[in-house]
């Protein structure tokens, strides 16, 4: 590269991501990168048998028209490798429980493209950590190079969406091979194929499950076309007419912070996993109303109101209190409040179809509002005040909920959790199959077992086998 190319944020990037070795990284970076993958595919596999998905993967197949050789999740479909980590990403946030606190969700975005990839390609398990690590580290560092996740939030652009893709694109780049001049181009075209805005919140729309998708697919694509030489800018960040951080968060983009600490500074470390399958921004307030019933016996029936005095964001992203789909619900701190003290839970089974549709939550989330606190900053934590039938009054307020890196769950509890998720489509055995593949993956030569893994088929050949059928 020449010294112009080289000062460019995405030429260092990409070197980073083509010299980067699975030896360099720290002990805990790998028990990160292990995590994600095994929390990613359990949430995938809870999203394959959403309505949602299916219809995804429909329309998928229909668009496609033949065979390919790439799985879909939990299912014995497979489809070509852009189309089947569109139809992935999308069941990863269908039920959304899958990671936040990278590009937002990077583990929708970076781990179906990255897994994808590596079992096209025959890679072993070390370089998919490797590429899973590359992958949710430059999707975090794009986003805060362009002021954070609400500088993106703030112009309505989603942000999963919006940067996923450079994440997945020098993941699949770097399984693929590329040099670093190549895995600049793929950062490039990443880049010119970002999108993704906020405006499914009104409508509940299913738009949301697949951004994480088309960011996912515009990181394969984005990688096979640099690997065939097919230049992108190698400016993308930085051109004053249509540069990527002038263009999608004028004024607000902070470029430096992209590549501070490159190398040493993983920022896969600022990952959370979600205990609740709700937008994460209702989490501190489920805290609040769980510890309220554990602590001083609060239920539902003795609930006046609920009045949660958040950001002017709380106002506008999580206030409906009549709740039509599930989007709806997983988006609602009235719903997600209301379910929380009625069941003790606010977990997979709140945010059915069916529990939508109990008359006693959607009575009380009528009785639980939300305004504005301007104490509360866009980003900060709501306070929540809750008034009994019998004239007490309850107010707390978590300033850091569970699951965050701060204040983060057990390995048991996320363990459980991946138990949970998987097993809404394979019996225990094969669960633990899974489970013990991802922890031995850094030994595997070849993940593509780990990914045959992820199809009902391959699960009833091997229970019929253990039973001595076949």
């Amino acid at each position: 590269m020449d010294a112009g190319s080289r000062a460019t944020i995405s030429a260092r990037m990409a070197e980073y991501a083509a010299g980067l070795r699975f030896d360099d990284l720290p002990s805990d970076v790998r028990d990160l990168a292990h995590l994600v993958l095994l929390d990613t595919l359990g949430c995938a596999l809870a999203g394959s048998t959403t309505d949602e998905v299916i219809q995804i993967r429909q329309a998928m197949a229909a668009a496609n028209g033949s065979a390919g050789d790439t799985l879909l999740w939990g299912t014995n479909e497979k489809l070509p490798l852009p189309l089947a980590v569109l139809a992935n990403g999308a069941a990863v946030h269908a039920r959304e429980i899958d990671d936040f606190g990278g590009c937002a969700h990077s583990g929708s975005v970076v781990i179906p493209a990255a897994l994808g990839t590596a079992a096209r390609v025959g890679a072993n398990g070390r370089e998919l950590l490797t590429a899973i690590v590359i992958g949710y580290d430059i999707a975090k560092r794009v986003m805060d190079g362009g002021g954070g996740y609400l500088a993106f939030k703030e112009v309505g652009w989603h942000s999963t969406s919006t940067c996923g893709g450079f994440g997945a694109a020098a993941a699949a780049g770097r399984l693929l091979g590329l040099d670093a001049k190549r895995l600049q181009w793929a950062i490039g075209y990443a880049g010119c194929n970002a999108g993704g805005t906020w405006a499914f919140i009104p409508e509940g729309a299913m738009s949301k499950r697949v951004h994480p998708g088309f960011a996912a697919q515009t990181g394969i694509v984005s990688a096979y076309l640099a690997a065939s030489g097919v230049t992108a800018p190698e400016s993308i960040f930085e051109a004053e007419w249509g540069g990527y951080y002038p263009t999608y968060v004028p004024g607000r983009a902070t470029p430096e912070s992209a590549t501070e600490g490159l190398g040493t500074d993983f920022r896969i470390r600022q990952v959370g996993f979600k205990p609740y399958a709700a937008c994460r921004g209702i989490h501190s307030s489920v805290d609040v109303v769980l510890a309220m019933r554990k602590a001083h016996h609060v239920k539902a029936f003795d609930v006046a109101k609920v009045v949660v005095r958040g950001s002017r964001t709380h106002v506008k992203q999580l206030s409906k209190q009549t709740v039509q789909t599930a989007l709806d619900a997983q988006m609602s701190l009235p719903y997600s409040i209301a379910v929380a003290l009625e069941t003790g839970g606010a977990m997979l089974d709140q945010y059915t179809a069916e529990a939508l549709r109990r008359p006693g939550i959607a009575t009380l989330a009528q009785r639980i509002t939300v305004v504005h606190e301007p104490s509360v900053p866009d980003g900060g934590e709501p306070y929540v005040d809750v008034e009994l039938k019998n004239g007490q009054r309850l107010t707390d307020r978590v300033m850091v909920a569970r699951g965050d890196h701060t204040n983060p769950l057990s390995e048991a509890e996320l363990v459980s959790k991946f138990r949970t998720t998987a097993g809404l489509v394979f019996d225990t055995a094969h669960v633990a199959r899974i489970e013990r593949a991802v922890r031995d993956i850094a030994r595997s030569d070849n993940v593509r077992a780990l990914d045959e893994l992820m199809q009902p088929a391959l699960a009833s050949k091997t229970q019929k086998s253990r039973a001595g059928v076949v």
